[in-house]
């Protein structure tokens, strides 16, 4: 009988484990008001914890929880800013990123760390054979006083649509995750001023054997450059379009677990006014990458990467300076589990792209990035990103720039219905050959109510303050906004 009910128990747990993996990370640890919906994500562990016995190796597959990784954000872009005009992202997809940072890792995040949204609403998607898709869209409407987000900005109302869609599978092993998101902001007093963006994303993990994994990812991108920016009044092109792909194995042997992985990414700028940009490039890379699994609280790894831009035009300026870099990067660091209350990585390194044209020094700098989740409570949690940029240019004399990046966000659950948060992030724009430096501090706060299990209201404050050494550029930004987010 007891073999007979251990056997039940486990099959249970894995039949569940696809779809409560689709909110683990949205649970409250503790209780709601009826005292059970939130203990009860976690009977079944109980229950096999008490026969006291280990999963065999085929059932560690069913283990893994089913975060969506294409939403994941790896180190900070300082709360959406780093040049680009972007929205802030939410505040789950810092946790994504800690979640698979180690790599083979079955359980780096614990399942009780809140999520940082209502619960009440929390999202059971439509099941699509093997898949579960999960849309939302938010519609919202404010005031700015500065819709342009330039130096010359006027006041006006504005609205929002933002529609976020999520696919992910439902297997016991490997898994495939999608993302789309995007926002368009209009503004009905400035119709000059309207702005989109679009992000999408896939990840494939195959999981070959318990100790061999491989992954493969891709997205692309769409933003606008920032008005005061260097870069959009020297060339005017000011859409961004970037495309990623990787392709990466990892293998544990012993206590190392080894990852080899190749990198694409590619860049390419246009204008309003079909202005042809120098800037149009096309970044190469290869990793390695090793991990001693210690089994303690910090896991260390070093990574080395060669590094290839080529650049589209071979005259990519009016002084017709040749770009095109070779490269490495060194970076080392520490992965950081410490069971429920902290999670995250960091690293430091150092980064040198040597560019072909002698008139140009080589672009090089410090390497620092790294997320962490920390729970103080069970309905407190607490996020920080680290991270860093190197971005081609074709201003003149210049090799290029580096944007270091860095935020810090706090949510809150009063009850599973009521959600505060707030933030602040902050970075730093330094270019190689000009003396040109831009600064951006963002800061927000806002609420979000949930009225049924489908709809939940949004309120919202941002400040944004734009400094630069170009004369003319500086400029600041507040911002409200209200709305009604919609999902299943």
């Amino acid at each position: 009988m007891r073999r007979i009910r251990y056997l039940i128990v486990c099959f249970t747990v894995f039949q569940a484990a696809p779809l409560h993996a689709q909110t683990a990370l949205s649970d409250l640890r503790g209780t709601d008001a009826s005292g059970d919906r939130f203990a009860s994500a976690g009977a079944a562990d109980d229950a096999v914890e008490a026969e006291d016995v280990n999963p065999t190796q085929s059932n560690v597959y069913a283990l893994r929880r089913s975060l969506n990784s294409a939403e994941a954000e790896t180190g900070s872009t300082g709360l959406g800013t780093n040049g680009r005009v972007v929205p802030i992202r939410p505040f789950s997809d810092r946790i994504a990123a800690v979640d698979r940072a180690v790599p083979l890792s079955d359980d780096f995040v614990d399942d009780g760390v809140f999520g940082g949204d209502t619960t009440f609403d929390a999202p059971s998607g439509i099941r699509l054979g093997s898949f579960t898709f999960t849309p939302q869209i938010t519609l919202s409407t404010g005031w700015s006083d500065n819709t342009s987000q330039s130096a010359n900005g006027t006041a006006g109302g504005l609205y929002r649509i933002s529609p976020d869609l999520s696919l992910i599978s439902n297997w016991s092993r490997h898994q495939f995750d999608a993302s789309l998101r995007g926002s368009y902001t209009g503004y009905p007093e400035n119709s000059d001023d309207n702005d989109g963006n679009v992000t999408a994303a896939a990840n494939l993990r195959l999981d070959i054997s318990d100790a061999t994994q491989i992954d493969s990812g891709a997205s692309y991108s769409y933003s606008r450059e920032e008005d005061g920016s260097a870069e959009s009044t020297a060339s005017g092109a000011d859409h961004v379009q970037t495309f990623a792909a990787e392709l990466g194995a990892t293998r544990a042997v012993g206590l190392v677990a080894a990852t080899a992985s190749l990198g694409l990414d590619r860049n390419v700028y246009t204008s309003d006014d079909d202005i042809e940009s120098g800037r149009d490039n096309t970044l190469y890379s290869a990793n390695l990458r090793f991990d001693l699994e210690t089994g303690s609280v910090f896991t260390p790894f070093v990574e080395g990467s060669l590094l290839l831009r080529r650049f589209d035009e071979t005259c990519s300026d009016t002084i017709c300076e040749k770009r095109d870099a070779n490269g490495y990067q060194l970076r080392g660091g520490l992965s950081i589990a410490s069971g429920p209350k902290v999670s995250g990585n960091v690293g430091v390194g150092w980064r040198i792209e040597d560019i072909e044209d002698d008139r140009l020094d080589s672009l090089s700098g410090l390497v620092v990035d790294g997320s962490l989740v920390w729970s103080p409570t069970r309905l407190t949690t607490v996020s920080a990103g680290l991270g860093t940029s190197f971005e081609a240019t074709d201003i003149d004399t210049a090799s290029g720039s580096i944007i270091y990046s860095g935020d810090i966000r706090v949510a809150h659950a009063f009850s599973d219905r009521l959600v505060a948060e707030t933030g602040v992030g902050y970075s730093y724009r330094t270019y190689e050959g000009v003396s040109i430096e831009e600064s951006t501090l963002t800061g927000f706060g806002g609420l979000t109510f949930a009225l049924t299990n489908n709809v939940a209201l949004i309120a919202d404050y941002t400040h944004r303050r734009f400094d630069s050494s170009e004369e003319g550029s500086d400029y600041t930004e507040n911002a409200v906004e209200a709305g009604v987010r919609f999902r299943h």
